[in-house]
């Protein structure tokens, strides 16, 4: 049985977005936004824990500005549909047991797992240090997900595609800060320039240790790479819900490689299936066409 010309540019289709699916197709690499000056080079974010109440005026205000549903709704964890949010735990034991409250949002880390491990190359570090994620790549396999060592993306139902923070890019180009820190009533939220961040920070840690937090430490300065959100921490990270140490994931390219291959197989095989057995028929080239033929002769 002969394949038209029509089933043919489909299949070509089909397998062309399979190599993408299975990283045949670098997609990841080169993008022109890379390279675009966008006003988020050098800023960055300072979570004061020592100063959050816990208002949740951070997470209503994250949800209004991005248009992401129930907007009121408490989410105790970030996902495609809560891109920041505050987990409240204690911390000590007895009478020295305190209450730690601590937004979390995506880090923007330097050294991001969810760009070692995509297979399609639809989340990347851009040029600016925003890491993003390519709505229009993404093939929601969660892999980013599931390798976060903070546990910040999340498949949103709505789009079929993997969603977080993205820095308030929009308000950031105007000249504005992000909606989380102008919301936030206690000033535990800073936005502005990293160097001037952490120069703040490391004030405020020796004041810290010096009036009974010896444990006070400045948080992301170093991990993976230097995170664009950073942490002014009472006690230890372990102690206020941060991973100690956070890694990597392993984006070994041949793994990567097939798993996307597979993913993409997956995609691909279903349509193929479906298309040999409608498109003959559909188009009059199919076999009752031919015995209608025959018995008109």
């Amino acid at each position: 049985m002969g394949i038209n010309r029509r089933t043919f540019l489909k299949i070509s289709g089909l397998i062309a977005a399979g190599s993408v699916a299975g990283g045949l197709i670098p997609v990841g690499t080169g993008r022109a936004a890379g390279s675009e000056l966008t006003g988020l080079e050098g800023q960055g974010m300072l979570n004061d824990i020592t100063k959050c109440i816990g208002c949740l005026s951070c997470a209503i205000a994250c949800k209004k500005e991005n248009e992401l549903p129930d907007a009121l709704e408490y989410s105790p964890v970030t996902d495609g549909d809560n891109w920041t949010t505050v987990k409240f735990s204690k911390r000590g034991a007895g009478e020295a047991e305190a209450p730690v409250n601590v937004k979390v949002q995506c880090m923007h880390c330097g050294n991001p797992s969810c760009v070692s491990v995509c297979p399609t190359g639809a989340a990347y570090k851009r040029d600016d240090g925003l890491v993003v994620i390519d709505r229009e790549t993404c093939i929601g396999c969660k892999y980013c997900v599931m390798s976060c060592p903070f546990k910040i993306p999340g498949l949103s139902e709505e789009t079929g595609t993997v969603r977080k923070c993205t820095f308030c890019e929009g308000r950031v180009k105007e000249g504005r800060i992000t909606a989380c820190a102008e919301a936030c009533p206690a000033g535990a939220i800073q936005f502005g320039r990293l160097d001037e961040l952490l120069e703040k920070a490391e004030g405020r840690v020796a004041d810290l240790r010096s009036n009974g937090f010896p444990n006070a430490a400045l948080y992301g300065n170093a991990e993976l790479g230097g995170l664009r959100v950073l942490y002014l921490l009472p006690d230890t990270p372990g102690a206020c819900g941060l991973p100690d140490n956070p890694r990597q994931a392993n984006g070994d390219s041949i793994l990567k490689w097939l798993t996307g291959l597979a993913m993409g197989g997956f995609l691909v095989a279903s349509p193929i299936r479906k298309m040999f057995s409608d498109s003959p028929v559909g188009e009059g080239e199919g076999s009752g066409s031919r015995e209608g033929d025959n018995g008109n002769a």
